[in-house]
């Protein structure tokens, strides 16, 4: 994966590029709508969030992506 950072007068971008199939899929996941997206900060290891940490060190920002909750139509829906 590259990954940029490209700053120019107030615009402030973080630019991720994948370089194999994984990291296309991973990266396709925060475009078609099936995932929940959050910004946190950590490292990489289990915590109560939900996400995995490293270490104690608490400098990383990372993307997590949670599968949406799928909803099924009601008998209420079904009627309209």
């Amino acid at each position: 994966m590259k990954i940029a950072l490209y700053i120019e007068d107030g615009l402030e971008q973080i630019v991720l590029t994948p370089e194999g199939d994984t990291e296309k899929a991973i990266l396709g996941k925060l475009h078609d709508g099936s995932r929940a997206l959050s910004i946190t900060r950590g490292s990489f290891y289990e915590c109560r969030g939900g996400w995995v940490r490293q270490s104690g060190d608490d400098s990383s920002t990372m993307l997590v992506l949670r599968r949406q909750p799928t909803t099924t139509p009601t008998d209420d829906d079904s009627s309209r």
